[in-house]
């Protein structure tokens, strides 16, 4: 999903795409246990401000996840929202060639330049308090910052529900469905075995 700087004006860029499946299960294949179910459209919003680009983006997820107790699955939906300062990379020359003293900017990155700096508006943000990511100054390529973006936005841990009593730690049963009884027993440990024979001497 790439947007080209050219196509941002004065007033901005507003879009509304949906967004590639592979491009979210490839995301959330990196999450341990997590697959997507469905999502919707990308909306996000372009502003050129003081050189560089601002990114605004928003959409949801639904997803299913396991639960950190007994490892069922749970569906939830994911909100992302996400605002980014997009930083055009330093052009470097090639390094066979060696730049003149008073080399002027080629056309193209003299373009470049112009595209971010025509039409730029005034903000109410700090700059500096919001995440930046490096583009090439011509195109945004939305798919990666997608992809990084749903996986912030997981949730650390999920429940199945509040009160969920997980897997018994000695069969593995489900305590959700039924108990299996070693809860009332008191297990020992073989390590520890003997201890339970020995008398302390008053």
């Amino acid at each position: 999903m790439l947007v080209k700087i050219e196509e941002i004006q004065e007033p901005g860029l507003e879009l509304t795409q949906p967004i590639d499946r592979a491009v979210l299960e490839r995301a959330l294949a990196e999450a341990d246990g997590y697959r997507l179910v469905s999502s919707t459209p990308l909306s996000a919003s372009f502003r050129k401000v003081s050189g560089q680009v601002h990114v605004r983006g928003r959409f949801e997820a639904a997803v299913i996840g396991p639960c950190r107790r007994c490892t069922g699955e749970v569906s939830l939906s994911v909100p992302v929202a996400f605002s980014l300062r997009m930083v055009r990379e330093p052009v470097r020359p090639d390094e066979d060639e060696e730049p003149a003293a008073d080399a002027r900017p080629s056309r193209r990155r003299r373009q470049a330049a112009e595209d971010l700096d025509e039409g730029e508006v005034a903000a109410s943000f700090e700059l500096d308090e919001i995440d930046a990511e490096p583009f090439d100054g011509k195109t945004i390529d939305l798919d990666p910052i997608v992809r990084e973006q749903v996986l912030l936005a997981l949730p650390v841990t999920v429940l199945c529900r509040e009160d969920c009593k997980g897997l018994c730690p000695t069969c593995g049963q489900d305590l959700n469905e039924r108990d299996c009884g070693h809860s009332e027993k008191k297990e020992i440990d073989v390590r520890l075995a003997k201890l339970k024979d020995i008398k302390l001497k008053n």
